[in-house]
């Protein structure tokens, strides 16, 4: 217990250390400009889920000659609307950039594309206040004879389909039936139903008419939108994006980004001006000094969520859904800044490790109403948390249990290198990757067997992501586009360490060490695709993708990983290490073609 005691101890004293050395290296400037960009971008984030993006407000320009219309169009905030007597809207029009011209019941556009987009644009416009008109009468049944009863069919790549059991909420919208013509010609319309609010926001009159509001013509009914109903409309078949969520998630991420640079930013400044050597020859591990490190930047981003989540009134359990995302942040930019051999170099690595990081965790969460999928991205869940919706431990676990394990991963690689002939020396990345490889080699027993079980999180985590590009693709074309790449994938995650041992002359390169190196990493490979496809791939077992990626089946998966990986073993024990990439594609090959075999009646139909 007091070994504990004092190893904590220690920790702390680190951690103490690295609080107070980051906050004498960072200059009052960048304090107060890193916390002036936290608070605008926080601001802008917090004003646009409150009021929605207004990139497209006032990018039409329509002038009437009847005052009721302009609350009905100003309802749509892309239109700004000017009322005038015939005279005055006919020179507007014709002088002043106009998109639109309505004289009583002629509708007039310009002969442009912008213009032609803004008649198109009025169409919508009118249909949504019409049926929001429609909306204020008790009778719904009268009011919208059609109904349709929504019965989800599933897709090919057989994910769970979305249920949609809500009608979305109505906005201010008016109904037209128009044709079009070319300029000057009258459209004619069939209905003008009812007359907007005044004080809606892009409404100017140039005669100060008055315009009645909508309250005035229906008599103070509000219009209420129908929610939890069963059935929909026919205009109502398109699920929602959770646009707001999406945005008000990005407040737990951004913080977080800004740490991890911090992070990464004190490692390579111990590296470069070699203050991290005392630290080395002290009498602690380099698993402390790394965690030490690691603890005020991991507790500050937590501290940083909870505050945002107390904010904004979320859930806690946000707190939790955000914590694997700030490991693997935290994570990836130790790594960079180890490997690095400058800062320019750093920011490279840093740039493209963040770039597919925030595609990993936001692409999918736009989708967290439409496809299953979406499940992937810890984002996810805080997007649902956020619409107040029910999200389970297997849910949970599918979405956090690959970013906990590359974490760790990244970790327990990073601290095999962190000393002294790899912090303080000019070796290549791929040199010092292969270097954390083979202290694990070294370290480990069975260790091809075992190296190929822990790649595997970083293996299925690129899969998962290729799984949401390709979603959205015909199948036909998505599935071989997977296979390709995910065979790849994996030859070189199960390849890497029989090229570590050979290339490092670790063992000698003999035809039986080949055999038996290929063997024990296909095996391990199994072994450990089986254990986490079992934990966290259940939600997409019985799609096409799941089948490439091994689910439920258990002999032929092991001839494969066996046969492929002994491929690559033999090619780089006779070709030599320089052609090991030839031979993990000569391996991706075999891997493929037997993927491609096994859903062969999805991709010939």
């Amino acid at each position: 217990m007091s070994i504990i005691n004092i190893m904590m101890r220690e920790l702390f004293t680190i951690s103490k250390w690295e609080l107070k050395r980051t906050r004498s290296t960072i200059s009052p400037k960048i304090r107060f400009f890193s916390i002036f960009i936290l608070i605008l971008i926080g601001t802008a984030s917090f004003f646009a889920v409150q009021s929605g993006l207004h990139i497209n407000d006032n990018i039409y320009k329509v002038v009437v000659t009847d005052g009721s219309l302009a609350g009905v169009i100003g309802s749509d905030s892309k239109f700004e609307v000017f009322v005038a007597d015939e005279e005055r809207a006919r020179y507007l029009f014709q002088h002043d950039n106009f998109d639109i011209l309505i004289i009583g019941k002629k509708i007039y556009y310009q002969n442009t594309e912008k213009s032609i987009s803004a008649f198109d644009s009025l169409d919508k416009a009118v249909k949504r206040y019409n049926e929001a008109s429609l909306m204020t009468y008790n009778d719904l049944n009268n009011t919208f004879p059609v109904w349709i009863t929504i019965d989800n069919l599933a897709r090919e790549q057989a994910f769970i389909s979305p249920s949609m059991n809500k009608l979305p909420e109505m906005e201010t919208s008016l109904e037209t039936q128009s044709s079009t013509g070319s300029q000057g010609d009258q459209i004619s319309s069939t209905q003008t139903a009812g007359i907007g609010d005044a004080g809606t926001p892009g409404i100017r009159t140039a005669d100060n008419a008055h315009v009645p509001s909508l309250e005035e013509i229906t008599g103070g009914n509000q219009i209420s939108a129908i929610s939890e109903q069963t059935l929909s409309t026919p205009s109502h078949l398109s699920p929602p994006i959770p646009f707001k969520s999406v945005v008000l998630s990005f407040l737990f991420i951004f913080p977080i980004y800004f740490i991890a640079q911090f992070f990464s930013s004190s490692i390579m400044e111990e590296r470069i001006k070699r203050k991290g050597e005392l630290l080395l020859v002290s009498p602690v591990s380099s698993t402390q000094i790394v965690l030490g490190k690691l603890l005020p930047y991991l507790l500050g981003s937590i501290a940083l969520v909870a505050l945002m989540t107390f904010r904004l009134g979320g859930s806690p359990w946000i707190i939790l859904a955000v914590l694997p995302i700030s490991l693997m942040y935290l994570s990836t930019s130790f790594l960079g800044a180890i490997i690095a051999r400058s800062f320019k170099e750093l920011s490279f690595v840093l740039i493209f490790l963040s770039v597919f990081l925030s595609g990993y965790i936001f692409f999918p969460a736009m989708f967290s109403n439409v496809h299953a999928i979406s499940i992937i991205s810890p984002m996810t869940l805080v997007v649902r948390l956020l619409e107040n919706e029910t999200v389970t431990l297997s849910d949970y676990l599918f979405s956090t249990i690959p970013f906990y394990l590359v974490s760790i991963l990244i970790f327990i690689f990073g601290i095999f290198i962190y000393r002294e002939e790899d912090l303080f020396t000019q070796k290549t990345i791929s040199g010092k990757l292969l270097d954390s490889i083979q202290e694990f080699i070294k370290r480990v027993r069975v260790p091809l067997f075992s190296l190929s079980i822990v790649l595997i999180p970083i293996a299925f985590s690129i899969q998962m992501m290729l799984i949401v590009l390709m979603f959205n693709f015909p199948i036909r074309i998505g599935i071989v586009f997977f296979i390709v790449v995910a065979a790849f994938i994996e030859e070189l995650v199960k390849s890497v360490g029989i090229y570590t041992v050979f290339s490092r002359k670790m063992s000698d390169a003999t035809t039986g060490n080949a055999l038996k190196f290929g063997i024990l990493s296909g095996l391990g490979f199994f072994a450990g695709e089986k254990l986490l496809l079992l934990v966290v791939i259940a939600s997409i077992s019985s799609s096409a993708f799941g089948s490439v990626m091994g689910a439920g089946l258990l002999i032929f998966p092991l001839l494969l990983h066996v046969t492929s990986t002994t491929v690559a073993s033999l090619g780089i024990r006779y070709s030599g290490s320089r052609y090991y990439f030839a031979c993990v594609i000569l391996a991706s090959v075999v891997h493929a073609a037997y993927n491609l075999y096994l859903v062969r009646s999805v991709i010939l139909g």
